[in-house]
Parts: C-alpha cells; structure tokens; sequence
C-alpha cells in the first residue's frame, strides 16, 4: 500500500527454509557429525544474506517517500519492535571529506542528541516509534561544545542517570548500584567461572549434578588489563582484556545515556581454548528467592532453585530474579545463550561456553566450542516485579537494536518520522506481520 516493491514470499520462504535446518535436533543439540556443520554454517551465512536483502529492500522503500533533506548526511532509523524507544545506534557514514573528529546528530525534531564517533563509526541516541522509522541529520564538525553529561567513566567503573558501576583490580564488575531505586544489586562480584565438565555418559548432552555443584575450577582473572575503550555523551565503556586457562578474554561492560542506559552491558570477544571445562556468567545478586523466572520468548515459567533432576535449565532472552519481598530485583539479558543454573538462591549463571570431556564417548565433541566467540549479555535492575517494570522489554531491545541505514536527500510525503504499527497495550509483542501464503491478506 505504500507502493514501495512487492512482497518477496518466495525470498523469506527460501530463507526461513534454510535457517529451520539449523534447528534439527542433533544439529542445535551440538550432537551431529562435524562435517554436517559445515553445510549449517554455509546455510546460515545464505539466509542471513537473505534476511538482510529483504530489509534492505523494505526500508529502501519507505524511505523513498520519507523527508530526508538534510544539512549533513541523513540516515534512516529503523525501529524493528512494537514500543516506542530511545536507544543507542551504531552507524558507518561515509563522509565525504573522510571521518571527521566529532559528529553533530539531529533529531527529527531539530534537537542535538547525543553522539561520538567510536572505533570507525558514528554513535548516537535515537528515538524511533513503534515498527517505524525516523530521518536523523549527522554533520562533521571540528569539536562539538562541551556540554554537561551524566556519563562519567574511570578505570575503576563508569556512570550514568541510572547505575553506577564499580570494578575491582581483578577486572571484575564488584558493584552495581540501581541508582533510581537506591539498591545494590550485587551481593558480590559478577565474575567468569571456568567449572570442570567431563559427564559420565553423553558429553554433548548431559552436564552431571555434582561437577555442576562443585565450586569452580578457576575464575577468569589477572593481572588485568584495563582500559577506558569510550568516553563521549552517548556511551561510556571500560575493556578489560585478561588470560585464564589457556584461553583469552576480552570484555567490555558498558553505559548508554538516555534511555537506553536502562541497561548494563556486557560485551564479550573470547577466544576459547579450555578442554573439559564450562564458562558460566555469575551474577551474585542481593534479591533472594527460590524461585526465578524464564523467558521462553511466548511465554514464561517459573524454577527453582537448582535439584538433583533440574538444574541446567533453558530460557530465551531474560532471566529475573525478584526478591521475595516483591520490591525489587535484577533480569539477565542475553542475545544467544540459553541455558543457565541457579544454584542457590540469590544466584544466576548464565551458561556461555561448553566444551565437554569425552568421558562418555563421542572423541568428535571433545572439540565443541573450541574457537571464537563473541556475544552480549546484560542487566537490568527494576522495582517491584519484571512485569510492573517491564525489564523484559530491555532484553528485546538487546536482541533487536535499532538499524541505521544510509540514503539519499529526497523530499518526501511521510515526513521525518513514521510508524507502520503500533499496539495500545505495552504488554502485547508483535512477533510478526506477514502477508497471507495464498492470498494478499495480511
């Protein structure tokens, strides 16, 4: 209806088949022959180019007949959640005398946001309506004017409206204290630990209660290597870069402004080289409870705290975990990892990396996660429970951020902002908009 190009079944279904072989039971298991992953790489990389063609396409048309006449270089902000939303994104401009030293960003509205350039891109706070998109103005500029920020960052920790988090010598987030809500929510450091995983029978698919339960093997730690990798209005971050057991860390915990520093970040680049062992995300937490909740992306469901015949357990974007006197709590974010214990109370791990011991057989799993890693976790804090604070939504917006995309100057009959949906209920998630198999029914 917006004449921009057709609906492209054939190129999602083809896509979508692709990407559905990936979920086969022994391939998602990590229990299928190692050449048969070969084919699953092959076929992701195909659909994720398919995906991405598809997006590109869909915004190329809606920005057609958007206002994107602009004094700079106009960029088009894609929202792929049913909120409205202030978030950070992360853009690469081409600039037509090169990368400048600073970047003024305009808003729709006229207003400065917040921006930096960081490691070749530029970096902003953008609002964006539900499933819409918005026109944002990125100008060159010499130096921007100094004006007051209320991100702060040291080697010892960084701050925003929202937290402040502090670091210990180890390169260990020791403190995050929930500034809206007066709270700490760490009752100790957030660490690494590396636990000895060898299961008796079926190494990719068992992980044995009592290695579970046995205190770790080692943690990740120093000497530390510990550097301020940001410092501008619209994010603030500390590296923290270490080698434990064969295997090298590099992880980045960081602070947006605005509202999307409802959030603390952590990013990991980890190259993992550790046998017979598991990585597991601690997060020591004051709340306490025996029961946690987690998100099955439809739908949630409540646990206890880790037995004998449950204590590996899977989830999807979000784990929360509210004190049992309801006033408040803290939710993991995650954007890939889906497994994950509780062994006491007041404790969620977040499973990261798995390579088993073979005593159980199967030489070829001995392998399993040996290589490269990279991924984001997060947490959010929150008042009373995850529904009235709706820190669920922060985990969506983890895995969904927003996309900037470049194009040209152009009037255009939508104006600066547009929005193809939006829901009344803050407590609906649209998953998908599609048109009919057989018809043009949407």
């Amino acid at each position: 209806w917006l004449g921009a190009c057709p609906y492209p079944l054939q190129r999602l279904n083809d896509a979508w088949t692709l990407a559905m072989g990936a979920h086969f039971h022994d391939l998602a298991a990590g229990t299928a022959t190692p050449r048969s992953y070969e084919f699953a790489w092959n076929d992701d990389v195909i659909a994720l180019n398919q995906f991405a063609g598809v997006l590109n396409s869909a915004v190329e048309g809606v920005a057609a007949t958007l206002n994107t006449e602009t004094k700079g270089v106009p960029l088009v902000v894609f929202n792929p959640l049913n909120i409205a939303r202030e978030d950070i994104v992360e853009a690469s401009v081409e600039f037509p005398n090169g990368m400048p030293k600073a970047v003024r960003v305009t808003a729709p509205d006229g207003k400065n946001v917040p921006a930096q350039i960081s490691n070749g891109k530029v970096i902003f706070a953008a609002s964006v309506p539900s499933v819409g998109y918005a026109v944002y103005d990125v100008q060159p500029v010499d130096a921007l004017a100094g004006t007051p920020s209320p991100l702060k960052v040291s080697k010892d920790g960084l701050e925003n409206a929202y937290y402040r988090v502090q670091l210990n010598q180890d390169g260990d987030v020791s403190s995050i204290f929930d500034k809206e809500n007066g709270r700490e929510l760490l009752s100790a450091p957030a660490r690494l630990a590396i636990s000895y995983d060898n299961p008796v029978q079926w190494p990719a698919w068992n992980m044995d209660w009592e290695q579970e339960q046995a205190a770790p093997k080692a943690f990740v730690s120093g000497p530390a290597q510990i550097r301020i990798a940001e410092d501008g209005p619209a994010r603030v971050s500390i590296e923290v870069e270490r080698e434990t057991a064969g295997s090298h860390f590099v992880q980045t915990i960081s602070l947006s402004a605005g509202d999307g520093g409802k959030r603390v970040e952590f990013g990991n680049v980890i190259d993992w080289k550790t046998r017979e062992s598991n990585l597991k995300a601690t997060f020591p937490l004051t709340a306490t409870n025996v029961m946690a909740t987690y998100n099955w992306d439809i739908g949630t469901i409540e646990r206890p705290t880790a037995q004998p015949k449950k204590f590996e357990v899977p989830s999807h974007q979000w784990i929360d975990l509210t004190d049992m006197s309801g006033e408040y709590g803290a939710t993991i974010l995650t954007d890939s990892k889906n497994g994950s214990d509780k062994p006491n109370d007041n404790t969620l791990r977040l499973t990261l990396i798995r390579t088993p011991g073979t005593a159980g057989g199967y030489a070829d799993q001995a392998t399993q996660d040996i290589g490269h890693h990279e991924f984001v976790y997060g947490l959010a804090g929150h008042s009373a429970d995850w529904r009235t604070s709706q820190t669920d939504w922060q985990a969506q917006r983890l895995n969904a951020p927003l996309f900037a995309f470049a194009t040209s100057k152009h009037e255009g009959t939508l104006g600066r902002v547009f929005s193809l949906l939006k829901v009344s209920n803050p407590r609906i998630r649209v998953l998908a908009v599609k048109k009919a198999e057989l018809s043009d029914e949407v």
